[in-house]
């Protein structure tokens, strides 16, 4: 049965009253905001408790795409629904939940949730909260750092200039139209139009949208409207809102929107102790995804639109093919395909049938696109030129259980040196519980490796820097080995890793001082052995026995409960504790140590005062009585030729080995802090380019003649659009040998790898 309801909409009449003006007088606008700026903080505090039914919609859609991107088909082949023209849906869920808030406590319980072509689609786990322009500082979809400045904050006049457009009468109150606009470009502030109830000078609807010259980060339009409802009690409260956007970039033009509609809304009601009586956030019913197309039609309060409805229906056919195993056999042919530059420049992965086994192998020539794998072929002073494969398999044994190997070959050509290192471990994954893990394993061998066993040396740097301009950084010995590790996750923040491990550490020669542009010039090459490392025990063939253990908690653990499985995470600082001991007299151990290091890592959002990173360390040695060079404390250093290390676990201008050392007690300071247009925004070229500064410091300090200090500032959020991820900065240190550096760093966002100083040594894999 079709039942047809025909809808007639009244206009919206708007009455501008007689306004006398005079030069020096201001717009009536500004009488009202004030009033509505007075009341702020009264109706931000007004709702004590609210609870809701919410339905939610979310559709992307594509205006415009090309026929290839990074070498690859979209359009028609890769995205089911898109038409020749780059037009359709690229994505569609709707939602219902039920939705309790009680002050700093939110929790959302979604009843039902459907994605297009996705069967487990999850939709959206937190719903976008109804956004309080009451807050001085509003951010949408975390779309910014920093957030924006409200139109009725307490300090909205300074960024704001209101004029009034007319007022009309609705349910006895009378609302004003107000236009806002920005007193200066490039500030973090809205457009639009809010409309004021009188009397009450309460929020009636808003009408707010972001720009590029609002600072927005990525997207080209980011919008909101909203439409509150009086309660009988005088509370007004959100009956819907509707987050939209616009992005277009690389030849995609798209733009999506978000909307929720809110009933039975309940403010200052009692909510029930037991709604908040875990660390939940927000839950899905066991049956949420598995709710079919009739009862949709039934319960949807927005009806879908044309397309929409052709989304579903293309999707869901497309589906039941993808779900073949004709079809999936076919796509994994497809991906085992081999291009001559993925085995030059990435990781290169094949599958078995039914993706039973995974193999994967490390690139030719430059490190992978993650940097997670070196290159295959390299150079150094000890090896020469290198040949250094690594081969990875994984295999799946059922859901959550892993089996995992590797071996890494590796040969120098001038010492002649054949290596080889080989490691399994098998990992399981609680199906219940994302994150809560456990792996043992073993590894054994022999292979090399740099005295840091951070190994702040990237092979290709060091590789290029030898062979054309003689300068030799990375230090490396030869190792036989064989450990046994276990790590843990409990998927609560708490985790731990245990490492045994047999070492026979050999000392490596040089074998050839051949440089392309100098090749029979003495000058640059320095020995396998640093300097700076002769000042402790002499490195000599020996065993090593050792032990290494940590544990690191971060509190603050919130949850998503999903039909399956529980997923947790925090946003609170992480916590760190490590301690390594070398155990003397177990086959011929030599190594006799005790050394501790304790870690805090945080990233706090300071809104509009930008951003501030930190991580803090102090450790030390409580017994020294053998520490071989590669069981030292090292700095993470970087001597390499304008490229920044990792930012907040490196020092940008510290020798790799200068400041080794076994100190009992030594800290450990890397700050940052990052304006996000604090400053460059009130800059007319840079607030433009929405160029940002950042500056920070990195400093070490074992006592007053054992100290080294960097400082550096620099100019951050360099690119095009979403591809804002260089930085560059200008860096001068001190330290306690009357040292003083200077010099320009280039890096990406984050720069290299999050290096930590809290494993033993970097995975060799």
């Amino acid at each position: 049965q079709t039942l047809v309801h025909d809808f007639k909409l009244p206009e919206e009449n708007l009455d501008l009253k007689e306004v006398i003006v005079h030069s020096d007088a201001e717009d009536p606008a500004y009488a009202i905001i004030r009033k509505a700026i007075a009341k702020r903080e009264y109706h931000l505090k007004q709702v004590k408790s609210f609870q809701a039914s919410i339905y939610l919609k979310g559709v992307i859609r594509s205006n415009k795409m090309p026929d290839k991107f990074m070498g690859k088909d979209v359009k028609i082949k890769t995205i089911p629904g898109i038409d020749s023209n780059g037009k359709g849906v690229i994505y569609l869920c709707e939602e219902e939940a039920q939705y309790y808030a009680n002050g700093k406590k939110d929790r959302t319980l979604i009843q039902s949730v459907r994605e297009s072509g996705n069967p487990n689609g999850m939709g959206f786990a937190q719903f976008p909260s109804v956004v309080t322009f009451y807050e001085n500082n509003v951010n949408l979809m975390e779309s910014s750092s920093r957030g924006f400045i409200s139109p009725v904050s307490e300090n909205a006049l300074f960024y704001y200039t209101y004029h009034l457009l007319g007022e009309f009468i609705e349910n006895g109150h009378t609302v004003y139209k107000i236009s806002v606009t920005p007193r200066r470009l490039y500030e973090p502030v809205f457009n639009g139009t809010v409309y004021i109830v009188d009397d009450e000078w309460a929020i009636h609807s808003i009408d707010m949208y972001l720009t590029k010259k609002s600072n927005l980060d990525f997207m080209d339009t980011l919008g909101i409207q909203q439409l509150f409802l009086p309660l009988p009690n005088g509370t007004w409260v959100a009956k819907n809102q509707r987050i939209y956007f616009s992005l277009n970039l690389f030849g995609f033009d798209v733009n999506g929107s978000i909307a929720t509609i809110y009933n039975n809304q309940k403010v200052n009601e009692a909510i029930p102790d037991s709604i908040f009586n875990n660390k939940l956030l927000s839950s899905y019913d066991r049956l949420a995804n598995k709710k079919d197309s009739m009862y949709w039609t039934a319960t949807r309060p927005i009806p879908l639109q044309s397309d929409e409805q052709k989304n579903f229906s293309i999707r869901d056919s497309v589906l039941k093919i993808r779900q073949t195993e004709r079809y999936r056999d076919s796509v994994r042919i497809t991906r085992n395909l081999t291009k001559i530059s993925t085995l030059l420049l990435g990781n290169s992965t094949w599958y078995s049938a039914k993706y039973k086994n995974t193999y994967s192998i490390n690139p030719m020539l430059f490190p992978s696109s993650d940097f997670t794998e070196n290159s295959m072929i390299n150079y150094n002073t000890e090896e020469g030129l290198n040949l250094a494969p690594k081969i990875k398999w994984k295999h799946f044994i059922d859901t959550g259980k892993n089996l995992n190997a590797a071996i890494a070959v590796r040969y120098g050509f001038y010492n002649t040196h054949l290596n080889s290192l080989a490691k399994i471990d098998y990992t399981q994954a609680d199906k219940n519980w994302r994150g809560r893990t456990w792996t043992v394993g073993v590894q054994g061998g022999k292979y090399v490796f740099q005295f840091n066993p951070e190994e702040p040396v990237a092979p290709v740097m060091n590789s290029i820097s030898t062979y054309f301009w003689r300068e030799n950084d990375m230090k490396i010995y030869e190792r036989y080995e064989a450990s046994a590790y276990a790590k843990r996750s409990y998927g609560n923040g708490l985790k731990w890793d245990f490492t045994a491990s047999l070492q026979w550490r050999e000392v490596m020669t040089t074998y050839t001082d051949y440089s392309l542009f100098h090749p029979a010039s003495s000058f640059g090459f320095t020995p396998n052995i640093p300097g700076p490392l002769n000042n402790f025990q002499p490195f000599v063939n020996h065993n090593a026995a050792l032990l290494h253990g940590s544990l690191s908690y971060q509190p603050g653990y919130m949850y998503v409960q999903y039909p399956d499985y529980l997923y947790g995470f925090s946003k609170l600082p992480v916590f760190t504790l490590s301690y390594d001991k070398g155990l003397p007299g177990i086959m011929n151990s030599k190594t006799d140590y005790d050394k501790w290091r304790f870690s805090i890592e945080d990233d706090m959002n300071l809104k509009l005062l930008g951003s501030l990173q930190y991580n803090i360390s102090c450790g030390g040695f409580l017994n020294r009585t053998y520490v071989a060079l590669p069981d030292l404390m090292h700095l993470y250093g970087n001597r390499g030729v304008g490229f920044a290390s990792a930012y907040l676990h490196s020092f940008q201008f510290a020798q790799y080995y200068d400041w080794s050392n076994t100190e009992p007690f030594y800290t450990e300071l890397h700050i940052e802090y990052g304006m996000l247009g604090l400053l460059s925004n009130k800059i007319p070229l840079l607030r433009q380019a929405r160029w940002y500064f950042v500056g920070g410091t990195n400093s070490f300090y074992a006592g007053p003649h054992d100290y080294y200090y960097e400082a550096y500032i620099g100019i951050d959020n360099l690119g095009y659009k979403l591809a804002r991820i260089l930085r560059i900065d200008f860096v001068q240190s001190w330290d306690s040998r009357m040292g003083r550096n200077s010099g320009i760093r280039f890096g990406i966002k984050p720069a290299g790898s999050s290096a930590t100083h809290n494993a033993p040594e970097k995975d060799s894999w």
